[in-house]
């Protein structure tokens, strides 16, 4: 009998007693955050399975290795973020430790909850009951985020789950209780507070969001979450948006609803207030982290941000907010990717339009222009171009699924397409056709298994290419480096020079690439050489910066 009890103590594990896991925790290899948040996945699961009561001591175990795990759970995060440019198995392989964290700790605070739920009065963990709580939408808020990161659907059951937490803790009356969710928080925070923040986000898991640009407003919340007030009455000079706790999804736009049981109902105007005064105090030159913005927040591309953030937000319905209506229409397109590829073609296309059977590239044109003669150096160039041209697919073919003024929508096959990310430039023509146009990935969706559909917004003005040169060596740092072989120094860059209104003109340009104030001589076969120095980044997208520039000399 007493060999029993043993045996169902043992297989617990390490989770075992508060005494056990603390000595475990501490013996985690501190080198290698991966493996041992792996093995804290491991021992979670285990202690899920295990056929135990909820017990007080139990939950202590769970707090305290919940608790002390949150710096590796933190520093994986740090490094999925920062590495926007990582492989796709790494990517992989960092998305799904940290999700399957989120995934065991809050399935054991549920387990917990509903425990209680099921039994209050005989309950021992009650005083501990609001803190829980709070973690477990926290938990829940953390694992639709990251689904957001893959532009993933979230399971209806999730949504459930969570605003069951939230009318459980409205039921109890302590919705409003403040408490310490954690040590590292700053201050204390309300269950209502973190439900508040998880269906606000709600609004950007649409796909128009990059992972950075996620979290950054998840982390605005974080520190304005006091602004988000819940209301179980309806009133419509008031709320701009509801939630139905009785269905699988987030916030909706309210239009004309009635006050119902199972709705919950939230106003944005103070949270729109407050954004309005913090882009006025950044124009007056206040830092951006004093006002809640982060430090990773940078100027002046986070005005486009906080532009979108304001309009999510705003009272006005989709079709207000939207700058032209789609029409749905079919059609196929031939779409590039990449800045080089881009170029590349741009410049074939740019060489067969200089006249009768001129097949010159800008580069041998250039070559003319400055020696009389197209170099060798160039020639070989030309051959090793022609050779990986000649290896690789020339482009994709997408399929087209509506139109607007502004922007076109595709329907694409989830084989071989992870490259397309928010953000992402292409170049898009008609499939029967060399008209080439710019683009910009601005949403994406996954709609099953075997297809993704993707928003992209067209940019206006002319383009051509032009070769940049940097003459010595420049010892700023670049914008983005991921390997400092990538430092420019007295070698040709391919660019793309775009005029927009009013003969306004900006450079696209790999990040590695920029550097404010740096110079170069920037060389176009259309028009004679100039000196230019390159001055504020107006536009982020993966892998390319739209940049501004002055003329120093001709």
């Amino acid at each position: 009998m007493l060999s029993f009890f043993k045996k169902k103590k043992d297989d617990e594990g390490v989770l075992s007693n508060l005494k056990t896991v603390t000595r475990w925790v501490q013996d985690l290899p501190a080198g290698d955050i991966y493996s041992a948040q792996e093995q804290v996945v491991k021992n979670l699961i285990q202690f899920n399975h295990a056929e135990s009561n909820f017990s007080k001591d139990r939950l202590q175990v769970l707090m305290h290795l919940d608790e002390s795990t949150q710096d590796m759970q933190s520093s994986l995060c740090t490094q999925y973020m920062r590495n926007a440019r990582m492989s796709k198995t790494i990517e992989s392989r960092l998305w799904v430790a940290i999700h399957a964290f989120y995934w065991e700790i809050t399935r054991s605070y549920h387990g917990f909850l509903m425990d209680f739920v099921a039994n209050p009065g005989g309950s021992k963990i009650q005083s501990f009951i609001p803190l829980i709580t709070a973690r477990a939408i926290r938990g829940f808020a953390d694992i639709i985020k990251w689904r957001y990161f893959r532009y993933e659907p979230v399971d209806e059951k999730l949504w459930l789950r969570l605003h069951n937490l939230y009318r459980i803790a409205e039921f109890d009356n302590f919705s409003n209780t403040a408490v310490t969710v954690y040590s590292s928080d700053s201050y204390q925070r309300t269950p209502a507070h973190e439900y508040g923040q998880a269906l606000l986000l709600s609004l950007f898991g649409n796909g128009s969001l990059i992972p950075k640009e996620i979290q950054l407003v998840d982390q605005w919340l974080d520190n304005w979450s006091d602004m988000i007030k819940i209301d179980t009455l309806y009133n419509p000079n008031v709320h701009t948006f509801y939630v139905d706790t009785s269905k699988g999804h987030g916030l909706r736009r309210c239009r004309n609803q009635i006050s119902d049981p199972t709705l919950r109902f939230i106003s944005t105007t103070d949270l729109l207030k407050h954004l309005n005064g913090v882009v006025d105090a950044l124009k007056s030159g206040t830092p951006p982290a004093s006002l809640g913005l982060s430090e990773e927040f940078r100027l002046p591309e986070g005005y486009s941000l906080i532009s979108q953030v304001e309009k999510e937000w705003s009272p006005l319905e989709d079709r207000d907010r939207r700058s032209s209506p789609r029409v749905q229409k079919p059609g196929h397109w031939k779409v590039i990717h990449d800045l080089g590829n881009i170029c590349n073609e741009f410049s074939k296309a740019e060489a067969q339009a200089q006249g009768s059977g001129t097949q010159l590239s800008p580069e041998e044109i250039l070559d003319i222009k400055l020696y009389g003669f197209v170099t060798e150096r160039t020639k070989d160039r030309q051959l090793t171009l022609q050779r990986d041209s000649a290896s690789k697919p020339k482009n994709d073919l997408w399929e087209q699924t509506d139109i607007s003024e502004t922007g076109l929508g595709f329907i694409v096959s989830s084989h071989n397409s992870e490259w397309i990310k928010v953000g992402k430039l292409i170049a898009l023509s008609p499939r029967d056709d060399n008209d080439w146009q710019l683009g910009v990935v601005t949403r994406l969706a996954r709609q099953d298994e075997g297809a993704r559909l993707i928003g992209i917004k067209l940019l206006s003005g002319e383009f051509q290419t032009v070769t940049l040169r940097m003459d010595g060596t420049d010892s700023a740092m670049s914008y983005i480096v991921d390997d400092p072989d990538q430092l420019t120094g007295g070698q040709n860059i391919k660019a793309i020079l775009l005029t927009e209104n009013e003969a306004s003109e900006r450079l696209l340009i790999d990040g590695s690439s920029y550097s404010r104030n740096r110079q170069y001589q920037i060389r176009s076969p259309f028009g004679p050489s100039r000196v230019i120095e390159l001055e504020s980044v107006e536009n982020t997208g993966e892998s390319w910066l739209k940049v501004s520039f002055k003329e120093i000399a001709v």
